[in-house]
């Protein structure tokens, strides 16, 4: 993956060298820089014009290459990571820590029920990490409305109306590839691990993969969900869905403390919320049955469009609308 201008900036703020190995010291930024990853993906794709029938496969691999159980995760880490940052809710864990101890907290906190988000500050800081969601989503549509678009204005080119014969063989390439799964980019895993920007106090922070490279302005601008915590109007999960803020409080609550102490079979189980990942699943599926079947090269995009972008971004916001 090429690092897209807003991630490199964010490189660049925190000094980190794109050579750098991977620390792998916190599960929960790990995961959720396959989210991040997936967005810098979904912007690149779109800003790249399709001139071949290659550039279209370029970005089926690209995008299609990332499964359910791996967005599932990224997605619920990255809401983590932003409740974490919530000043009153981080307050209240290490309060809490502090009374009872680290080991019996993390166990109730790694059970992931609703006695993390039932805490001082529990619902604002998951309302704030779905209002950060509600403010990804229109970015990954309009992608997805840009891809779509460009497969509509390829119909007048030769090469983009010449008929499909390896349809079958093309999907069983995604499939394989959704199998082996797309690893997020070394660069921002590094970010995210780094311990001195995200640590208590400090005045580094993330900054939003979804936002305009304008917002950056050559530099790392910080958003203050990641530094003070977000103060902007919350979104509840819908009806139902209670158990998806049960299980993001929980893990920002053992972000919050460390979560690497947690059995990481256990870590992963709170991570994988059981209905982003059935619709994420079907996505998948849905897009090799897509490529399968499309005739010509023009009708590629539009199953790029669908499958890897606006209906991953419906799943996604099915959590909460």
């Amino acid at each position: 993956m090429k690092t897209s201008g807003v991630i490199a900036a964010l490189i660049c703020g925190f000094g980190v060298s794109g050579m750098a190995a991977a620390q792998a010291t916190d599960t929960i930024s790990e995961n959720a820089a396959v989210y991040m990853t997936y967005q810098s993906d979904a912007d690149e794709v779109a800003a790249t014009p399709f001139k071949s029938a290659g550039d279209i496969d370029s970005a089926l691999n690209t995008l299609g290459s990332y499964n359910a159980d791996q967005l599932t995760r990224g997605w619920m880490a990255y809401s983590a990571l932003v409740a974490s940052r919530d000043p009153e809710f981080s307050a209240t864990v290490r309060d809490i820590e502090a009374f009872y101890g680290r080991e019996p907290v993390m166990k109730s906190f790694a059970a992931g029920n609703n006695y993390a988000r039932s805490l001082k500050g529990g619902d604002n800081a998951v309302g704030g990490a779905i209002a950060v969601t509600d403010g990804d989503l229109p970015k990954i549509y309009s992608n997805a409305a840009v891809i779509k678009e460009q497969g509509y204005s390829l119909q007048g080119y030769g090469w983009a109306k010449s008929r499909i014969r390896d349809g079958g063989k093309r999907a069983e390439a995604v499939k394989l590839l959704q199998g082996k799964a797309k690893p997020a980019d070394s660069l921002i895993v590094n970010a995210l691990t780094e311990q001195a920007p995200l640590s208590d106090g400090a005045k580094a922070g993330i900054i939003n993969a979804a936002a305009n490279a304008e917002d950056v302005a050559g530099a790392v601008r910080l958003p203050a969900f990641l530094t003070t915590g977000f103060t902007g109007n919350r979104q509840k999960v819908k009806y139902g869905k209670e158990a998806v803020a049960n299980q993001i409080a929980s893990l920002a609550a053992m972000r919050v403390i460390g979560a690497n102490s947690v059995d990481q079979a256990r870590l992963a189980k709170v991570m994988m919320e059981p209905g982003v990942q059935s619709c994420l699943k079907m996505q998948n599926l849905q897009l090799q049955g897509c490529v399968a079947g499309v005739g010509q090269e023009f009708e590629l995009p539009h199953c790029i469009s669908q499958h890897t972008l606006s209906e991953v971004a419906d799943c996604l916001g099915s959590v909460y609308k």
